[in-house]
């Protein structure tokens, strides 16, 4: 495993959260100093053609109309049409696809892990951009091969100010502010609802680390589809005390009243099941990418540890992990379920990818023992 220094240079977290996160751009030169991009763009290629891989090509000039998407998997067919300048591709989730390079997303965690989203990158050639976009999420994006020219403006859009016939939201009109020319090793990091353009100059490869959005709407929206998935059949908007009415059709204020009052039940922020809806909700990946282990164990000292190790698991980067107190106790989020464990247990679990063995036993209960079976039988956590 990789250690962890401050990927802002000399600037501390703590400034960081209070001057920038979310608020203003930053240029951190050398911030993973000699860096050198861990994937070629072969490689980059090859994980576009898999058919579970999320990844898409955007084509500025000779496709089908300017800024045109092509949408993997990617075949050779594909690469031989491609321009020799103005593309880029690009693969999201590739901590899930390729474990080793989580190292560069535990650089970030000075940011709650569980607003992570995904570690993105794109191989650009000669001029590849993907358009002068914003987007409503965090971002560092790490400069690992050949250089990239970068470009903000921090001015509102106009909701006019969009190309025509494409999925992306590409700007028509773009004025850049400021500029700069990353080199590997180089981080920019961009706040939401601000405007960039990258353009590659010469063949590039960057890396981003990006954080969660989560619209209102699909907040409020999961939790009422939580909050009423159990709820009984019996429970019918009542009116015993109704008085006559002169108009048959009239919606009453007291009507609105009932309404109200049955939305007072479950729309408010002491709802006993608010904690565990978030923790759920933000842990699930919605995605299954883990494989199994060949030979599941059924207590703890079946474990395949090898001679000599310092007896470590791994959390497996397609897994999320998260916890909150509850009490003396601590509910444990992973993928989309939670779990009751010791709060020690929790946040030894939580706090480091590389977990010692030892340690988490030393901490555990009955119960916490048979979970550390679960996980690992599910591919959660893994042998070192």
């Amino acid at each position: 495993m990789h250690a962890s220094p401050n990927p802002l240079g000399d600037l501390s977290p703590e400034n960081f959260l209070t001057e920038y996160w979310q608020k203003k751009v930053l240029v951190v030169r050398q911030a993973l100093p000699d860096f050198k991009s861990p994937l070629t763009a072969e490689e980059l290629a090859g994980l576009s053609c898999e058919e579970e891989v999320n990844s898409r090509i955007v084509m500025e000039k000779d496709g089908e109309h300017p800024w045109y998407p092509i949408f993997g998997p990617m075949d050779d067919e594909v690469f031989s049409r491609l321009p020799e300048t103005h593309w880029t591709l690009i693969v999201n989730d590739l901590e899930k696809y390729v474990p080793e390079l989580a190292w560069i997303v535990d650089r970030f965690r000075f940011i709650p892990e569980w607003r992570f989203d995904d570690l993105m990158t794109s191989y650009a050639a000669d001029q590849g951009s993907v358009g002068p976009h914003l987007d409503l999420y965090d971002v560092f994006i790490i400069q690992g091969q050949g250089k990239r020219r970068w470009q903000i403006n921090t001015q509102p859009v106009a909701t006019d100010n969009q190309v025509d016939n494409t999925p992306l939201r590409i700007q028509k009109t773009f004025a850049a502010e400021q500029e700069w020319i990353l080199e590997p090793g180089d981080m920019i990091y961009i706040p939401p609802n601000v405007s960039h353009y990258g353009v590659s100059l010469g063949e590039s490869i960057s890396y981003s680390v990006g954080y969660r959005a989560t619209s209102h709407a699909d907040l409020v929206n999961d939790f009422v589809g939580y909050i009423t998935q159990n709820l009984a059949p019996q429970l019918t908007y009542q009116d015993p005390d109704l008085k006559l009415q002169k108009h048959p059709n009239e919606i009453t204020p007291d009507a609105i009243k009932r309404i109200a009052d049955i939305f007072k039940n479950y729309l408010n922020p002491e709802h006993p099941e608010l904690l565990k809806w978030f923790g759920q909700y933000t842990s699930d990946t919605r995605t299954d990418l883990i494989t199994e282990p060949e030979q599941p164990i059924h207590t703890i000292y079946d474990l395949p540890l090898l001679p000599g190790s310092n007896k470590a698991l791994i959390r497996h980067p397609a897994s999320r992990f998260a916890f909150s107190r509850n009490h003396d106790t601590a509910l444990l989020f992973i993928d989309g379920a939670s779990y009751t464990t010791s709060i020690s247990f929790a946040e030894n679990i939580c706090h480091n990818r590389k977990i010692n063995l030892e340690t988490l036993l030393s901490q555990s209960r009955q119960d916490d023992e048979k979970l550390i079976i679960e996980l690992y039988n599910r591919g959660k956590i893994y042998i070192a």
